[in-house]
């Protein structure tokens, strides 16, 4: 095992002593994901790591709750790879974003059903020119709803952007966090520009940012309202805004690379 991993390894047995258990023969471990303990992660580390690949999380278990443990595996590898940089050993960062990932999860609010808001009435229904709208997920009171549009330069998405949240609907969402990838030919070489933007809900943007660039598409700027109607609904979020933003953007004719 290389020695930065063994180091790597060995500070997080000091800094999490009760979370981690080992298995040094498979180069395999499993941790409790500090400060939301009833998520277990399996985790083996590649020989390349960390030179070239990053760790490849294995499973997701939970110890309480209704969760979808494959679609976790999928989003945790997700943020795996995010954290990962060629040559650097990347555990502590990766577990530092699942806090983000997974905030407010244990301290889902204990509302009664009628409490919950219906925030449908709120949802434009017919998106700026230029924009193609997803249809609306709804979700424990939660509202999603995802717009994509074509863009040939980083002006021209700020300037979508702004005109889209113009509309009083998108003003009363509470989170538009957004995604672009635009890139602009020229006679010697390409010019990229990527971004994204949270807007208040942790990691989203990264995971659209994650989601356009597997989608192999360019010139594109995706947004995903929410709104949010009182009780948190922890990871599953992701899965409908990755799920709304793919649809607005395949709406919008976008065609993904074929791999």
């Amino acid at each position: 095992m290389d020695e930065l991993v063994v180091e790597e390894l060995e500070s997080l047995e000091a800094i999490y002593p009760d979370l981690l258990k080992r298995d040094d023969a498979e180069n395999i471990f499993a941790m409790k994901v500090p400060q939301h303990e009833k998520f277990t992660v399996k985790i083996s580390l590649p020989d390349k790591y960390p030179a070239t690949e990053p760790p490849h999380v294995l499973e997701v278990s939970v110890a309480q709750g209704d969760y979808d443990s494959k679609y976790l595996t999928t989003l945790f590898q997700e943020v795996m790879d995010s954290m990962f940089h060629q040559g650097s050993v990347c555990l502590f960062d990766f577990f530092t974003e699942l806090d983000g990932v997974l905030y407010d999860d244990e301290e889902e609010s204990s509302m009664d059903a009628a409490e919950v808001v219906d925030n449908s009435a709120l949802v434009p229904v017919d998106p700026f020119e230029g924009w193609t709208a997803s249809d609306p997920i709804s979700d424990r009171g939660s509202t999603f709803m995802a717009f994509a549009a074509h863009v040939n330069s980083e002006e021209e998405a700020f300037q979508m952007l702004d005109h889209l949240k113009t509309d009083s609907k998108m003003r009363r969402a509470n989170h538009a966090m957004c995604a672009w990838r635009i890139k602009k030919q020229t006679d010697s070489n390409d010019i990229i520009y990527q971004d994204c933007d949270d807007d208040g809900e942790t990691a989203a943007g990264s995971r659209m940012l994650h989601l356009v660039t597997i989608m192999d598409v360019w010139n594109v700027i995706v947004v995903v309202a929410r709104w949010f109607g009182g009780v948190h609904i922890g990871p599953d979020r992701f899965k409908h805004i990755n799920s709304t933003a793919r649809e607005a953007i395949l709406r919008a004719g976008f065609t993904p690379a074929k791999k």
